[in-house]
């Protein structure tokens, strides 16, 4: 597991799907900033809540943001 790239792929996922600014893209998960910028530097592993969060709020897969294989965003059809 490498979080240099699981931090890119969640700064891809605000910058090029949401295009939402750290503040509010964590504001619509209903999570404080505190952390994002280490998370998206990969500095720190996501937790499980950060994960699932970020999954129901922005329908991202979450085998693409941890393993980078798969889409980007989960197929509502599943």
């Amino acid at each position: 597991m490498n979080l240099q790239q699981i931090g890119e792929r969640i700064r891809y996922v605000r910058t090029e799907i949401t295009g939402l600014p750290q503040r509010e893209f964590v504001q619509r998960m209903g999570l404080g900033q505190s952390n994002i910028s280490q998370l998206e530097k990969g500095q720190s592993l996501p937790s499980c809540f950060f994960l699932y969060t970020m999954h129901i709020t922005y329908n991202v897969n979450l085998n693409w943001l941890m393993t980078g294989e798969g889409e980007v965003l989960k197929d509502t059809h599943d």
